[in-house]
């Protein structure tokens, strides 16, 4: 019993921290005046730092190496998807505003709905596909009102949703073929 409250404690304070740092992200991504690629640079750096010092200096977790040449390229993909979905995220924050963005971001699912069937083939996907049209629709419907949407932060939007719908699709089959933790993955 013992055990299981320290996890579900560790699980809050992690998804504390997560959401405190993603509110940070987004409103420096905002306020800053940064290129999208160098404010995404020194958001992943601070994170790899962090990373680093619960790992491998206060060793909070196990870190579990790479065992293939194979979990390496997979995992350097998914880190590629990763970095240009937070670049293209931190270009649309640039060029439209955030409710606006993050309104467009619900939209990701479809992406992963699509992906995932491309990737894993799925018997379900047009039952999913219609649990998904109405928030599909409100998130479009709310960003076509706004006079703050633009070609290009749609555009970048669209190509975020893309890249993190990647990042699910990849860190599934890393996990299904390495049984990679969550630390050790990100």
């Amino acid at each position: 019993m013992a055990a299981e409250q320290h996890r579900w404690s560790e699980t809050a304070a992690m998804i504390a921290l997560w959401y405190a740092t993603s509110i940070v992200a987004t409103n420096t991504s905002k306020s800053l005046e940064m290129d999208a690629a160098v404010l995404t640079l020194s958001q992943l750096l601070i994170a790899s730092g962090c990373s680093f010092l619960l790992l491998r200096i206060l060793k909070l977790k196990p870190y579990r190496p790479m065992n293939s040449r194979e979990e390496l390229q997979t995992t350097s993909l998914l880190a590629f998807a990763f970095m240009l979905g937070f670049v293209t995220l931190n270009a649309a924050l640039r060029h439209m505003h955030v409710s606006l963005v993050m309104t467009l971001r619900a939209t990701e699912p479809l992406f992963t709905l699509a992906l995932s069937t491309i990737v894993f083939g799925n018997d379900d996907a047009l039952r999913r596909l219609i649990s998904l049209i109405p928030v599909v629709c409100g998130a479009s419907m709310s960003a076509l009102g706004s006079a703050d949407a633009t070609v290009a932060g749609a555009v970048a939007c669209a190509a975020s949703n893309a890249c993190f719908a990647a990042r699910g699709v990849l860190t599934k089959l890393i996990r299904a073929r390495h049984a990679a933790d969550n630390y050790s993955l990100f």
